[in-house]
């Protein structure tokens, strides 16, 4: 061996026992650490690697499932909405380009909007919001409403005339805090009487187109609706149904009881339908046009179906609610019978064969619409949204459809319908 290599075992080797004996030459400390280096590095890579991917996993789009509508709550079409066009020669407050008014109509954002069932448009642009009370005429050539006030209560009357496409305003008085409470049209569309209060209660006859003016009725005693059939008023006040009638101004009392709550005409205005009672637990009442043949519709008829409501045939002792709908028939009326607070016992009384066939339970509404033998319209509150608003829904009256909702006008109230 050469003298370093001499020399570098020489250093490793023990001073006495272990002299003459030849030992391997020592590892290198870097030697020793390589394979925990190389363990290390294998981490971090599979480390890094699996970063990577989960990094690419992240950058994916994930899209949200669209929800599937259910076919009981498809939307109406977007509404169209026409040009409007005024005509300087006529007093208006609005007016629209010549088009034929369908059957439905009804209040959304203030204006007046129509629709076929199938989709809606604007029909009359207001300049003053519309409140409620929309309706059409006996002949369907005009419609009215009651217009929004900056007091609590409407006092002024809105009149839309199809053919001149204009809209004319009647303000009855000019007492402050007027309140205009109903108006009901003549047979022949000439004239429309108008209910309000001011100082006192009052019914005015004005003529259309010209609106000039006519007092009917002057009283203290409350009035609450007013109906019209061949040149007489029907008024309900405090004291029962009376009839005014418009050429004479003699008023006769048809039905004195001061337990009256509301009144309506059969389809044909044949009959009245009237409720007596409150708001808790009411009667149903028919009658001739001049008060006679009066009679009770029974709460419990000969022939009951209560169908698969599963609700015993008890709830009909807790009476009607104060209002019913005609079919347009006239042989049957929806009904409703006081169920829970919120919610009553809905379904068709048969007039002539004296059966009642429940529905379902349901909320029945005096200003709901039966457009036909399978169809209902009503505007409901829609308390699902940041503010609560108005929603129009269209029920099935079709069997075993239970009132369920077939569609849906957002921001939609006051329906009138038209039956030719």
């Amino acid at each position: 061996m050469d003298q370093n290599s001499i020399q570098t075992v020489d250093q490793f080797k023990p001073e006495a026992q272990n002299e003459g004996m030849i030992y391997p030459p020592p590892v290198s400390p870097l030697k020793k650490m390589l394979p925990f280096i190389l363990a290390i590095l294998f981490l971090l890579i599979i480390s890094s690697l699996s970063l990577l991917i989960f990094a690419g996993k992240s950058k994916e789009v994930r899209v949200a499932p669209s929800p599937t509508i259910r076919p009981t709550a498809t939307p109406f079409l977007p509404p169209t909405i026409p040009l409007v066009s005024v005509l300087p020669t006529a007093s208006f407050s609005a007016s629209i380009s010549p088009a034929k008014i369908s059957q439905l109509v009804f209040i959304k954002d203030g204006d007046i909007y129509q629709s076929d069932f199938n989709s809606f448009s604007l029909l009359v642009k207001n300049a003053t919001a519309a409140a409620d009370k929309l309706s059409f005429s006996s002949k369907g050539n005009f419609l009215a409403w009651r217009q929004k006030s900056t007091t609590a209560t409407p006092s002024a009357l809105v009149i839309y005339d199809k053919g001149k496409n204009t809209s004319s305003t009647i303000n009855p008085s000019t007492e402050a805090n007027t309140e205009l409470i109903d108006y009901a049209w003549s047979d022949d569309e000439k004239q429309i009487a108008v209910l309000f209060h001011d100082s006192s209660y009052k019914i005015s006859l004005f003529s259309i187109p010209t609106f000039s003016s006519q007092n009917l009725l002057d009283q203290q005693e409350a009035v609450k609706q007013i109906l019209w059939y061949e040149g007489k008023i029907i008024f309900l006040a405090e004291s029962g149904i009376n009839s005014l009638d418009i050429k004479s101004l003699q008023a006769n009392p048809l039905v004195s009881n001061k337990k009256i709550v509301l009144m309506k005409f059969s389809p044909e205005k044949e009959k009245i339908l009237y409720s007596v009672g409150d708001r808790t637990k009411s009667d149903l009442y028919l009658c001739d046009l001049d008060g006679s043949n009066n009679k009770l519709i029974e709460k419990k008829p000969d022939k009951i179906d209560m169908s698969d409501t599963g609700l015993s045939q008890d709830i009909l002792d807790n009476g009607f609610l104060p209002f019913a709908h005609f079919l347009p028939s006239g042989k049957e009326l929806l009904v409703a019978y006081h169920y829970l607070n919120s919610l009553s016992l809905v379904g068709i009384y048969d007039l002539e064969k004296n059966f009642f066939q429940a529905i379902s339970p349901f909320m029945l509404y005096n200003s709901d619409i039966v457009i036909d033998d399978s169809r209902l319209i009503g505007a409901r509150i829609n308390t699902t949204t940041v503010s609560p608003s108005w929603q129009l829904f269209f029920f099935s009256l079709e069997k075993n459809a239970k009132l369920a909702v077939k569609r849906v006008i957002p921001g939609g109230s006051s329906p009138a319908y038209f039956r030719e």
